[in-house]
C-alpha cells in the first residue's frame, strides 16, 4: 500500500496509474528495500538455475544458501568477455535466456555482445531516470542514440515510452536534420551524450530559429564536466546524468546536479576488488559489480570494469537507498567514446583483417568538450602500399564496423609503437 505522502509524490509527477506499483517501489524505505530485494534475489536465483549456463557454472555451489544479498559474494563474478566466449559456444545468448521467454528485440553491441530486450516499461527502467530530470507526460523528447543494432536508443524510447512521452527516434542523423527536427517538433527534453548536446544546442542557436525548445536532459555516454554543466545551465537546460550498460539497463541515476547516483531500485550493486570478486570496505574505490532481479533475462555478479565507491548521502528527494560516487574509470583497458565501449579485443581484431598491419594504438583525448580518437598503425617493413587513400579508408572501414565509431588514422613508420602491449590509451 502506498502512504499519503507517496500518493501526493506521484500525482505531483502525473503518474498512471498502472504505472503506480513501479514508482511506488521507487520511493520504498531503506528496511523495505532490503527485504524486497532478499525475496526476490532468492527466486531469481532458483529459476536462473535451470538455465544451461547457470545450472553448469553453480553445479558446485550450493546456490540454496545465498538468502540475503551480502552471501551473493559466494558466486563468481560473470565478466563481458565471459559473454562473449559463452555466446559464441551456445548462440545466440549462452543458456541465460529463461526458457520461455520470448524477446522482442535482438541486438550486437560491440564485442560482440548479443543482448535481448523485451517492450517492458519494468526490463530497462529508465523512465526513473528521466523522472528525476522532470521528464513527464506530454514531452517531445530527441533521443540521438543509435537505433542501429545497439540498445542504446531503445533503453531510452521505452523509459520515455512508460512516462507518455512522445518520442523522436534521431538516431545518428545529419547534424542540420537534427537541427530542423528540434524546432519543428518543439523538443521539450533531451536523452543521448554530453558531447552531442552541447555541439546540438550550438547549432540551433546558430540556426536563429528563435528560443531553444529544449528545457530539459539526461544523458550518458560521455564525460559530464563541470564546464558543460556549467554551459547547459547557461543555455537554460536542467541536466542530469544516468549509468546504464547494454545488457544490465539502468544501474543509476543522478537526482540532483552533483555527480552522486542513486542505485536504481531493481538492481544489486556491490563494489570489489577487480580480479578477485571480494567486497571492498566501506568507501573505498572497487569495481561495480550488478546482480539484476529480473527473471527473464537473469544476470547474476555481473562485472561491468567500471571502478566506483559508495558514498553515504542523507534521503535524496524521498528516495532512500545505496548512493554511487559517479564513475571513477576503469578496471580494465576498455574505454567508452561517444558512448560506445572500445575494448583491446577489437583492436587485435583489426589489426588481423588488415593485410600487413602489424601494430596499432588508439589513442582518446578531449579537444573542446569533445571526445576525440585518433588510430595510429604501424605496417611491417616489407608490406608495400601503405600509408595511401585507399588504406586509411579501409582501416576506416573496419574500424567501425568492429566498434561502430568513426575515428581519424595516421600512419606511422615501422618501429614508432612500442610494443608494450597497450592497444588503448584513454589520455582523459
Amino acid at each position: 500500500m502506498m502512504t499519503d505522502n507517496r500518493e501526493t509524490l506521484l500525482t505531483q509527477q502525473g503518474v498512471h496509474p498502472e504505472m503506480a506499483g513501479m514508482v511506488d517501489h521507487e520511493y520504498s524505505t531503506i528496511g523495505e528495500r532490503e527485504t524486497d530485494q532478499a525475496s526476490r534475489l532468492r527466486d531469481m536465483l532458483q529459476l536462473a538455475c535451470e538455465q544451461p549456463y547457470y545450472k553448469q557454472a553453480y553445479a558446485n555451489r550450493s546456490v540454496e544458501s545465498i538468502r540475503e544479498v551480502a552471501d551473493l559474494k559466494e558466486l563468481p563474478v560473470l565478466r563481458k568477455q565471459d559473454l562473449v566466449d559463452i555466446q559464441a559456444s551456445s548462440p545466440p545468448f549462452g543458456g541465460l535466456l529463461a526458457g520461455n521467454a520470448r524477446p522482442d528485440y535482438l541486438f550486437v553491441s560491440p564485442g560482440p555482445i548479443h543482448e535481448p530486450g523485451f517492450m517492458k516499461a519494468d526490463f530497462w527502467r529508465t523512465q526513473r531516470a528521466l523522472r528525476a530530470a522532470g521528464f513527464q507526460s506530454g514531452d517531445i523528447v530527441h533521443n540521438t542514440f543509435s537505433y542501429h543494432l545497439t540498445p542504446g536508443a531503445w533503453i531510452l524510447d521505452a523509459g520515455a515510452r512508460a512516462l507518455d512521452c512522445a518520442v523522436i527516434p534521431a538516431g545518428n542523423a545529419s547534424l542540420d536534420l537534427h537541427v530542423t527536427t528540434v524546432f519543428q517538433y518543439g523538443a521539450t527534453a533531451y536523452v543521448g551524450t554530453p558531447d552531442f548536446l552541447k555541439t546540438l544546442i550550438e547549432a540551433c542557436l546558430l540556426a536563429d530559429r528563435g528560443p531553444l525548445p529544449l528545457t530539459k536532459a539526461v544523458v550518458s555516454g560521455g564525460v559530464l564536466t563541470s564546464g558543460l554543466r556549467r554551459f547547459f545551465r547557461d543555455s537554460g537546460l536542467q541536466v542530469l546524468q544516468f549509468y546504464a550498460t547494454a545488457e544490465l539497463g539502468l544501474i543509476a541515476y543522478e537526482t540532483e546536479p552533483d555527480g552522486k547516483m542513486l542505485v536504481d531500485q531493481d538492481v544489486i550493486v556491490e563494489i570489489v576488488e577487480p580480479g578477485t570478486g571480494s567486497p571492498v570496505s566501506a568507501g573505498e574505490v572497487g569495481e561495480v559489480v550488478v546482480t539484476t532481479l529480473r527473471e527473464d533475462y537473469p544476470l547474476v555478479r555481473f562485472g561491468t570494469g567500471d571502478l566506483s565507491a559508495f558514498v553515504e548521502l542523507p534521503e535524496r528527494n524521498a528516495h532512500a537507498g545505496p548512493v554511487l560516487a559517479g564513475w571513477l574509470g576503469r578496471a580494465d583497458e576498455a574505454s567508452k567514446v561517444r558512448g560506445m565501449f572500445v575494448r583491446p579485443g577489437q583492436i587485435m581484431k583489426l589489426c588481423e583483417r588488415i593485410k600487413g598491419l602489424k601494430r596499432a594504438r588508439l589513442i582518446i583525448s578531449r579537444a573542446n568538450e569533445k571526445d576525440d580518437v585518433i588510430l595510429f598503425c604501424e605496417y611491417s617493413d616489407d608490406y608495400i602500399g601503405r600509408d595511401t587513400a585507399e588504406e586509411n579508408q579501409m582501416i576506416r572501414d573496419v574500424f567501425r564496423e568492429l566498434c561502430h565509431l568513426n575515428t581519424s588514422v595516421s600512419i606511422v613508420e615501422p618501429g614508432t609503437l612500442s610494443d608494450d602491449g597497450k592497444l588503448i590509451v584513454d589520455m582523459r
